[in-house]
C-alpha cells in the first residue's frame, strides 16, 4: 500500500513538472549547471524545496540572505527539477540584466498572469519591446511635469489624514496607499477619486489579498497547474481577487472612452486635439487603431501601469517613514533642507524645488537600498550566460536577482546594515558599481516609471516633512519582511505624528 502511495505522488509530481516546465533538464545542463556553487546536500530534482515549503513567508528572506553569504553573493540549486540561480553580486546581475535576449520573466510571474496578464510587467520578447517603445513617450520629462499638481494635492490629503490621528500610533500604509492611487488614477487615467470611494479601499485590500496568495502559490508546488489551483480555496479565492481588480479597471477605462469618444464627436480628430491634460490612458484610446490594440490590450496595460504605480511607491514611503523615526538626525537634517528650500510657506512643491532636494533624495536612496519596494526580480534564460570567473549558467536556468541583499553585499556597502543617506552623496556615489543599486531594476528591463516615482516619492516625503514629525513605538530589529511581491513586514508598521510649527 505504501508503495502504490508513493508512486502516485512521483508520478503526480513527475506529471506536474512536465506540465509546468514542459522538459527535463538535459546532460549538458545538469553538468554544468552543478559546477556553479551552492548547497550540494539537497536532494536532486526536489532540492530546499520542501525545506521553503516548511518556513513562513517572513524566514525566507534571512534564509536566502544566510545562503548569499555562505556562497560569495551567488549560488545555484535545483528546484523540482529545474536550474535556479540566486544574485546578489553587481558583477553577476549585469551580465544578466544587460543582455537583451534574455528578457523574459521567470516562471514565478505566471502566478499573477490572469491578474496582470501580458502587459508591460509580464510579458516578453517581441511583445515586450514594441510595448515598451510604444509606451515609452508616457513618461516624457515635459508629461511627468505636468502631474505636479495631482501629486501635490494629494499628498496634502494624506498629510491632513495623518495630522487628524494626534499623536496616536496608527498605520500609515493605508492612508498612503489611498492617496498613491489617487495618483495613479488621476495621472495614468484622468479619473479623479472620491475621499470616501469605497472602489478605492476595495481595491487597495485587494491588491494585499491577491499577492499573498500568489506568493503562497509559489511556495507550493503542487499548487503550480492551474486546473489544480483552481479548484482549491485558495485558487477559488484568487480569482474573485482577480473580478474586483478587474471590474475596478474595465469602469474606469469605460467611462474614459466615453469621454474620449465625446470630445472626438465634437470635432477633435486625433490625440493632439482632446482638450485637457493628457494622461497614460488617453495615449492608449489614441493609439487604439494605430497600434491594433484591443479593449484587452488597454486593460492589461492599464492593470500593470495601476499595480506598479501604486502599492510600489506607498510601501516605499511606508518604509522611509521608519527609517525617518530611528534615525532622527537624519529627518532634522532632511527638514532642515525643506526650511532652507519654502522657509515658512506651505506652498506645492515644484520642479526646481525638487531639484534642490538632494539630502532628501540621498535619504529616500538610503532607504530603498535598505528596504527595496520589490525585493527581486526573476529572469529566465533563453540561452547560456558566462559569467565572470569563466563558469557558464546554462539555458533553461531560472534566475532571481535579490535587491535586498545585492544592497547589503559588504564588498560594495561597509556597514551595510547602518542607515547612512551619506553614501548617495556624489563623492561617494562616483566610483560605486552601477549594478550595486538597482531599485528599479537596471538593463534594457528596468522600471519605465522611475523618474515618475521619485518624483511621487520627494513630493510625498516633502510634503510630510514639512507638518510632521514621524516617530514609531517599533524598532525596525523587531520587525522582520515576507518574501512578496513587495516588501512587506511580518506585521503592520505604525507610526505617530506629532505636527511641526
Amino acid at each position: 500500500m505504501i508503495a502504490v502511495v508513493i508512486s502516485i505522488v512521483v508520478c503526480l509530481v513527475a506529471f506536474m513538472f512536465v506540465r509546468s516546465h514542459g522538459q527535463i533538464p538535459s546532460w549538458r545542463t545538469i553538468t554544468l549547471f552543478n559546477k556553479l556553487p551552492g548547497p550540494k546536500d539537497e536532494p536532486f530534482f526536489f532540492g530546499p524545496i520542501f525545506k521553503m515549503i516548511k518556513m513562513e513567508l517572513d524566514d525566507i528572506v534571512p534564509w536566502l540572505h544566510n545562503e548569499f553569504k555562505k556562497y560569495d553573493w551567488y549560488w545555484a540549486s535545483w528546484f523540482m527539477g529545474q536550474p535556479g540561480f540566486f544574485i546578489a553580486d553587481p558583477d553577476v546581475a549585469e551580465v544578466i540584466l544587460t543582455n537583451t535576449k534574455n528578457i523574459s520573466k521567470g516562471p514565478d510571474y505566471d502566478v499573477l498572469r490572469k491578474w496582470l496578464r501580458d502587459g508591460l510587467i509580464h510579458s516578453s520578447g517581441e511583445k515586450w519591446r514594441s510595448r515598451r517603445k510604444m509606451l515609452t513617450p508616457s513618461f516624457h520629462f515635459k508629461i511627468l511635469d505636468n502631474n505636479l499638481e495631482c501629486m501635490n494635492r494629494n499628498w496634502r490629503k494624506v498629510v491632513d489624514q495623518f495630522l487628524e490621528t494626534n499623536g496616536t500610533p496608527f498605520e500609515p500604509l493605508r492612508i498612503m496607499g489611498r492617496g498613491a492611487l489617487g495618483i495613479i488614477c488621476e495621472t495614468a487615467m484622468g479619473i479623479e477619486l472620491d475621499d470616501d470611494d469605497a472602489r478605492c479601499k476595495e481595491y487597495i485590500n485587494t491588491v494585499k489579498s491577491t499577492l499573498e496568495e500568489a506568493i503562497n502559490r509559489v511556495m507550493n508546488p503542487l499548487l503550480k497547474a492551474d486546473f489544480v489551483y483552481n479548484l482549491t480555496p485558495a485558487g477559488r479565492r484568487y480569482n474573485k481577487y482577480v473580478e474586483i481588480l478587474h471590474s475596478f479597471t474595465e469602469k474606469v477605462i469605460k467611462e474614459k472612452k466615453a469621454a474620449f469618444a465625446e470630445q472626438k464627436a465634437s470635432g477633435a480628430t486625433d490625440y493632439s486635439e482632446i482638450e485637457g491634460k493628457k494622461v497614460f490612458l488617453d495615449l492608449l484610446i489614441s493609439l487604439a487603431e494605430k497600434e491594433n490594440l484591443s479593449d484587452e490590450d488597454i486593460r492589461e496595460e492599464v492593470d500593470a501601469f495601476m499595480f506598479g504605480g501604486h502599492d510600489t511607491t506607498s510601501t516605499a514611503l511606508q518604509w522611509l517613514l521608519m527609517h525617518l523615526a530611528e534615525n532622527p538626525e537624519v529627518q532634522e537634517r532632511a527638514y532642515a533642507e525643506q526650511v532652507e528650500i519654502f522657509g515658512n510657506s506651505d506652498r506645492d512643491v515644484t520642479k526646481d524645488d525638487l531639484a534642490k532636494m538632494q539630502y532628501l533624495e540621498q535619504v529616500i536612496k538610503e532607504s530603498l537600498r535598505l528596504s527595496p519596494s520589490v525585493p527581486s526580480i526573476a529572469r529566465s534564460l533563453v540561452e547560456d550566460i558566462r559569467l565572470p570567473n569563466g563558469l557558464t549558467v546554462p539555458s533553461g536556468t531560472k534566475l532571481s536577482v535579490s535587491m535586498y541583499s545585492l544592497h547589503r553585499n559588504p564588498n560594495y556597502w561597509p556597514d551595510p546594515e547602518v542607515f547612512r543617506p551619506e553614501r548617495f552623496s556624489p563623492e561617494e556615489s562616483k566610483n560605486r558599481h552601477p549594478y550595486s543599486y538597482i531599485p528599479f531594476s537596471a538593463g534594457p528591463r528596468n522600471c519605465i516609471g522611475q523618474k515618475f516615482a521619485m518624483m511621487e516619492m520627494k513630493i510625498g516625503a516633502s510634503t510630510i516633512l514639512r507638518s510632521c514629525k514621524i516617530t514609531s513605538p517599533m524598532k525596525l530589529a523587531d520587525i522582520k519582511v515576507k518574501m512578496l511581491v513587495v516588501l512587506e513586514a511580518n506585521v503592520p508598521i505604525k507610526v505617530n505624528i506629532t505636527p511641526r510649527n
